[in-house]
């Protein structure tokens, strides 16, 4: 019976089968394994081969499965020769190379099943891993912090391209030969070779977290390909920039996001716990209260012209006739400088709007009021276009990543950009500008050679105890936390600013034109005259 449920059967994809044989052993308590297997990718074609997707999703033109005894028990039968079961279980590619169909199965064993030594053996996902990585090491290291060693051992257990993983973890391995003290998180789903979400950021971006923790901003790009969606966490550096701190691809529909990437973070930057006030929201984030749990000073706040556009939209869907006083309402309802003004624009909204907008209101929107109007914004917020911010953020990534980028692509485009974002802030000829208003001209010369040298220069950024390391490929030069002092002969000899000092501040955020680079060196002033 059980052999014409097999018979024939079809699977469109590899993954698909190795599901339902899962299930299917369970229930049986028998144990197969792969005995012998043709690479759909080695296959040669003498008509059209199939699709690149049908390749990988069918991995195999053709698969012998056969039982865990066919070469025989370990105890000889009295003639002297081992009996090997015969239980087999053939899939092979259709005439159409677009599935694989079971087109031989023989079940009957010459042994019993053993319930307990299925138990011990058996490994679901067992089938997934033998095309990837063993199902118990992806188990293990899920959802834990993986660093250079991990990533190079499970690139040596990788056998191919399956679900990109072994893309994933390349571009991992190269992240941590430049940055190896970059924090990377993997999730892979329970039982199965196949990546659930990646969190991610670099040394700088761990910097940039410790200087400026006072507001983070928490932003998701949807659809970032077919299966994956993209979050970020913002801070706002010296400059007044959006500046990223973390990453995190995740599959779509992955659940408490929020949750996940803030407990991350503060795993990663543990002192910036205490020292967050305020996470600005897209409205549609919810799980709220993650946030005063994993940052309990931080207050959080939704971005303001979400909420405007989200409230107009509803209105219209509830009933609102085209009436031009909406908009300017809601306007003056998010932007009210006091409560007095919040209560006459909800009083004069309760006049115009329909009841059912009315009340959709009063039940989700004025309960969070203080997270949304201006007069209860967090203080320092107030001067932060947290709208403007995102959408400055969402341009970036669409003019950084590739179209419909791989996992792997869409991580190499986001460290791609976090070290050409530094170029693309630096004004030289208004930075000398202001120099050369507080400057003799001689050092104010030297100054601006040293911007254009930050500017073109690479190097290798790396956080210390005492302050920064930069490294050229040949020297290495040392910084103090305040950036104000460099270890390179440029510094020694002039007492100026150098281009590590500007390179250094550029990547994390730090104003550039500061005149406490020129305390060691007063005569460089033109007050000095």
């Amino acid at each position: 019976m059980e052999e014409e449920e097999l018979q024939e059967k079809e699977f469109f994809s590899w993954e698909e089968f190795s599901v339902f044989f899962d299930a299917w052993c369970e229930r049986r308590k028998a144990l197969f394994f792969v005995k012998s297997s043709m690479p759909l990718s080695k296959c040669k074609w003498a008509t059209a081969p199939p699709r690149p997707d049908v390749v990988e999703a069918l991995k195999y033109s053709s698969v012998r499965l056969a039982c865990k005894d066919f070469r025989g028990s370990s105890k000889p039968d009295q003639g002297g020769q081992q009996k090997g079961c015969s239980a087999s279980i053939v899939l092979k590619l259709s005439p159409n190379k677009d599935r694989l169909i079971v087109i031989e199965c023989q079940l009957v064993h010459n042994h019993a099943l053993c319930p307990i030594e299925f138990a011990y053996y058996f490994k679901k996902g067992h089938l997934l891993a033998n095309s990837c990585l063993p199902v118990r090491t992806t188990n293990r290291i899920s959802k834990k912090f993986v660093g250079p060693p991990d990533v190079r051992r499970l690139l040596s257990y990788c056998k191919s391209r399956d679900h990109g993983v072994l893309d994933v973890l390349t571009v991992l391995d190269g992240l941590f030969a430049s940055d190896p003290g970059a924090k990377v998180k993997l999730v892979f789903m329970e039982d199965k070779v196949i990546i659930q979400t990646i969190f991610f950021l670099s040394s700088c971006m761990m910097a940039l977290s410790r200087l400026f923790p006072l507001m983070l901003f928490f932003d998701r790009m949807v659809g970032l390909n077919e299966e994956f969606d993209l979050y970020s966490v913002l801070c706002v550096d010296g400059a007044g920039c959006g500046r990223e701190v973390a990453y995190c691809l995740t599959r779509q529909e992955t659940p408490d996001v929020l949750r996940f990437m803030l407990a991350s973070l503060v795993q990663s930057v543990p002192e910036v716990k205490l020292q967050v006030r305020c996470v600005t929201l897209g409205v549609e984030i919810a799980h709220l209260e993650a946030v005063k749990e994993l940052l309990p000073n931080a207050r959080v706040q939704i971005c303001r012209s979400q909420v405007l556009e989200m409230l107009f939209s509803k209105a219209q869907e509830l009933g609102a006739t085209e009436d031009k006083r909406i908009w300017p309402l809601l306007c003056r309802l998010a932007a009210a400088k006091s409560p007095a003004a919040y209560q006459e624009a909800v009083q004069e909204m309760k006049a115009i709007l329909p009841q059912r907008f009315v009340r959709y209101f009063l039940r989700h929107w004025q309960p969070r009021s203080e997270m949304w109007v201006q007069f209860w914004a967090f203080e320092t917020a107030r001067n932060v276009n947290a709208c403007e911010l995102l959408k400055q953020h969402q341009s970036r990534l669409l003019a950084a990543l590739s179209p419909s980028p791989t996992v792997a692509q869409c991580m190499m485009d986001l460290l791609a950009m976090q070290e050409g974002s530094e170029a693309q802030e630096l004004d030289e000829r208004e930075l000398a500008t202001h120099y050369r208003a507080i400057c003799k001209p001689e050092p104010a010369g030297l100054i601006e050679e040293e911007l254009g040298f930050a500017r073109h220069s690479l190097y290798h950024f790396q956080e210390t105890a005492e302050g920064y390391l930069l490294r050229d490929g040949v020297s290495e030069f040392t910084m103090d936390r305040a950036l104000t002092r460099c270890s390179c002969s440029i510094y020694t000899s002039s007492l100026l600013p150098c281009r590590h000092l500007f390179a250094t501040r550029l990547r994390i955020g730090v104003a550039l034109f500061d005149p406490g680079l020129l305390h060691r060196n007063q005569a460089a002033l033109l007050s000095a005259c």
